[in-house]
């Protein structure tokens, strides 16, 4: 999935089609959110807040360090990485840099961790806080990457991580936990829609491809399409179990 959100405990005012796809997502609540897919990793805060932070000397955050880290990997990718650049980018020394981590591979592993988090444990956390039949809740899942904000950049950087973790056995295994957990949540949804054994896997396998193939691909640009492409997707997942 492209999992993202900036996120939950949020009191949201929703325009909805007739399954609760999002059609809007106005916050009105203390933390911040932008509607979108289930990758959505970016900051909640912007560049110059970081720059404002570091030229006020102030000691970044480990969470700060991992954002622009994020900001970084969506425009290149992991092996591009270097904790000089990143000091540059964001405008400090590296002496705060190991405040938070070790070495390079420490920052490295921390971004895989959040990017789980942040990715699809708060995703889901999500998903099963949303009230609704399970029919509703599907759609509000699948409109996701419909909902996101192209600067939360959530596409590029699952992407990237995919990318990476051919060549690098921690991403392939975030990877490889990633999918297993939207994996079943999924597989839980199509239980609640009244599928079960083969018939509820093989359903489940549709909605999550459906789901990664929407965020990544760009074949529907238009947001309106693209939550008729969702509609119609519910349509044929939700229909009558056998």
């Amino acid at each position: 999935m492209s999992f993202c959100l900036y996120f939950p405990n949020v009191a949201a005012k929703l325009k909805t089609c007739q399954y609760g796809c999002v059609w809007s997502l106005r916050s009105s609540s203390k933390t911040p959110i932008a509607a979108g897919a289930f990758m959505s990793i970016t900051s909640d805060r912007n560049e110059p807040s970081l720059r404002s932070s570091a030229s006020s000397g102030s000691r970044l955050t480990e969470r700060e360090w991992i954002d622009a880290a994020f900001r970084h990997i969506a425009k290149a990718n992991f092996d591009d990485i270097r904790v000089e650049e990143l000091a540059r980018e964001i405008g400090v020394t590296k002496g705060s840099f190991y405040w938070h981590f070790r070495n390079r591979q420490h920052l490295v592993e921390r971004v895989l961790e959040h990017w789980m988090d942040r990715a699809t444990i708060q995703v889901t956390r999500w998903a099963r806080s949303e009230e609704g039949t399970g029919k509703e809740r599907l759609a509000r899942l699948l409109s996701l990457p419909a909902n996101t904000p192209p600067d939360k950049h959530g596409a590029d950087i699952e992407l990237a991580v995919r990318s990476w973790a051919r060549r690098e056995k921690l991403a392939a295994a975030t990877v490889r936990k990633v999918d297993e957990m939207r994996a079943e949540f999924f597989l839980e949804l199509m239980g609640e829609l009244g599928f079960s054994g083969g018939e509820a896997r093989h359903r489940a396998a549709i909605a999550q491809s459906f789901m990664l193939g929407e965020a990544l691909l760009k074949t529907h640009p238009d947001r309106q399409e693209r939550l008729a492409a969702v509609e119609m997707c519910v349509e044929f997942l939700g229909g009558s179990a056998r």
